[in-house]
């Protein structure tokens, strides 16, 4: 299992809270200078930007305004597989069988763990 950063990477960050994208453009910038991360606020921009770019990487919140984002882990997973999508999300209770998944509020080591494959 080898690190994400060996090499420039294209992440997708979508979350509708601006502090959540923040936290994480800046904990993927200190990671590695060779990450470059968009940013998306809304499922349906996300979704639009999904199946016009290429992405390496794509960190999801699972609820979003538009379209949600396991419909957007869907999109994404067609383009990259599993393996490179990770669902964020509030609910202490939520699991996915197919995706990696993270609780809020998480740990900046949990996250960069979730990074790897």
């Amino acid at each position: 299992m080898g690190s994400l950063f060996i090499k420039m990477m294209k992440v997708m960050v979508v979350d509708d809270s601006h502090s959540v994208v923040r936290l994480i453009k800046d904990i993927l910038k200190k990671k590695g200078e060779e990450v470059d991360v968009e940013a998306f606020y809304d499922g349906t921009s996300a979704l639009d930007k999904i199946k016009e770019d290429d992405y390496d990487f794509y960190i999801l919140d699972y609820e979003l305004p538009g379209v949600d984002g396991l419909s957007l882990a869907k999109e994404a997973e067609k383009k990259v597989g599993k393996d490179r999508v990770l669902l964020i999300s509030a609910y202490d209770d939520f699991k996915h069988e197919r995706y990696k998944v993270l609780h809020k509020p998480f740990k900046i080591q949990d996250l960069l763990n979730s990074l790897e494959f």
